[in-house]
């Protein structure tokens, strides 16, 4: 576990300004939601490096509120109101933190709960739970129950393994170049499946979503996911160095 030195925690006025960026950039849609609805905002990639750059509780905090703001300043990004607060705006500040810290038991414990409980979530919701009483469609098996696998399987495994809990989060601290890209990217990864499950099958009960358009969805958000964590990861690496180059005082919890 790398130390950190001359630490302080993130300042008031940090979050407040990271907390308007976030807000600010919620009126700028990057991709569309599959299915309508909505678009995901440019503050998604920004709430999910938060962490990165002002530690867990203090992303998360700024996160909650750029996304309050975002809300006001631009609905069609949080189309679900206060629920897409938590969900689009804090999420993937919350799941990335979670990640990046998985070194920290009272962080892997949560994390680890979390993904477990999702998984089985997002299998029964809303298809199985209400189900057709509630008007919803059945879902096709072993398709539907296979589909989801990538999402959560490979990365749970990882977890229970010193590369996810051990290596990943000293990586990102310690490595520089490649070693550090595909460190931070594994991690952005890891965290981003984790924000969208729970992200995810809200939007399907709400808009009462036909089992074939979630299953459309699904194996969209499952090419486009790796995708976005390549640009997430491009976004966080300069940022990342150069305030590491800055000679500001580390922030506790931070990786710079």
């Amino acid at each position: 576990m790398s130390e950190f030195v001359s630490e302080r925690r993130a300042p008031v006025s940090w979050i407040a300004l990271y907390s308007a960026l976030l807000g600010a950039t919620s009126i700028v849609p990057i991709f569309p939601y599959v299915g309508g609805g909505g678009y995901w905002p440019l503050s998604l990639p920004l709430a999910a490096i938060a962490p990165f750059i002002l530690g867990l509780p203090a992303a998360t905090l700024s996160a909650f509120i750029g996304g309050l703001i975002g809300w006001v300043l631009s609905p069609a990004a949080y189309p679900l109101g206060i629920i897409d607060v938590i969900l689009t705006g804090t999420m993937p500040a919350i799941t990335v933190g979670l990640t990046m810290n998985a070194n920290k038991m009272k962080y892997y414990i949560i994390l680890m709960i979390l993904y477990v409980s999702q998984a089985i979530i997002i299998n029964l919701v809303p298809y199985y739970i209400p189900g057709p009483a509630g008007g919803f469609d059945a879902a096709p098996q072993p398709l539907y129950f296979s589909l989801f696998l990538p999402t959560w399987l490979p990365w749970i495994i990882v977890l229970l393994t010193p590369i996810g809990f051990r290596t990943l989060p000293r990586l990102i601290r310690e490595a520089t170049g490649a070693k550090r890209f595909i460190a931070m990217y594994f991690t952005v990864l890891i965290g981003m499946f984790l924000w969208w499950m729970p992200w995810e099958y809200p939007y399907w009960y709400v808009y009462k979503y036909p089992v074939s358009l979630t299953i459309a969805t699904v194996s969209v958000y499952l090419i486009w996911i790796p995708i976005f964590c390549v640009i997430i990861t491009i976004i966080a690496i300069p940022i990342i160095e150069g305030l590491k180059r800055s000679g500001l005082p580390k922030v506790a919890g931070a990786i710079w």
